[in-house]
């Protein structure tokens, strides 16, 4: 009777230890080829895009005030280059709801160098520059995140392409930037 009991227990912890390596196997083959996901994923796709890009575009948001409704407007240009400094310009005017009359106007430019970091774009500011006749305008300063138009900043944008001569630039301010290759 004992030599059942020792036979069965043996051949219990047999299946238990077969278990436990079958399931180490799965987990292990699992891990393997989520890593090989990966690898090919980092091949395939982080392909550097040629930064030789030109974007144009036009923006409005409407700015929420009590006394005076109104709408922000910008127009800007943007020139990336895969060496050496590239060029934003940016005019922006605020403008009152009801009449449509212009309320203020700023004008930006800045100078900056890029460097492209799988799907992130690195920029740093070397120099800015203001209009001359720039309103002061509370709801005008204020609205606008103008951080890419003050010297020594250090910014980071994501970067999508839509096909082979179209990118996406996310300015993390629910704007997109849209470029096209020269």
């Amino acid at each position: 009777m004992a030599n059942w009991k020792q036979r069965a227990v043996a051949a219990l912890a047999y299946n238990n230890m077969t278990r436990r390596a079958a399931n180490a196997g799965w987990c292990l083959a699992f891990v393997l080829v989520g890593l090989l996901c990966v690898a090919l994923g980092r091949v395939s796709g982080e392909q550097k895009a040629n930064l030789d890009l030109w974007c144009t575009g036009e923006s409005a948001h409407q700015v929420p005030s009590p006394t005076r409704p109104s709408w922000l407007t910008t127009r800007f240009r943007v020139d990336l280059r895969p060496a050496g400094v590239s060029h934003m310009r940016m005019v922006a005017q605020l403008i009152d709801a009801n009449s449509g009359a212009e309320i203020g106007t700023l004008r930006r430019n800045s100078a900056f160098r890029v460097q492209q970091e799988g799907h992130r774009l690195h920029i740093n500011v070397e120099r800015s520059a203001k209009g001359e006749t720039d309103s002061t305008i509370p709801e005008l300063v204020n609205t606008l995140g103008l951080f890419i138009f003050r010297p020594d900043s250090s910014l980071s944008y994501w970067m999508r392409p839509l096909s082979e001569t179209r990118y996406l630039f996310d300015d993390g301010n629910d704007m997109f930037i849209l470029c096209s290759k020269r």
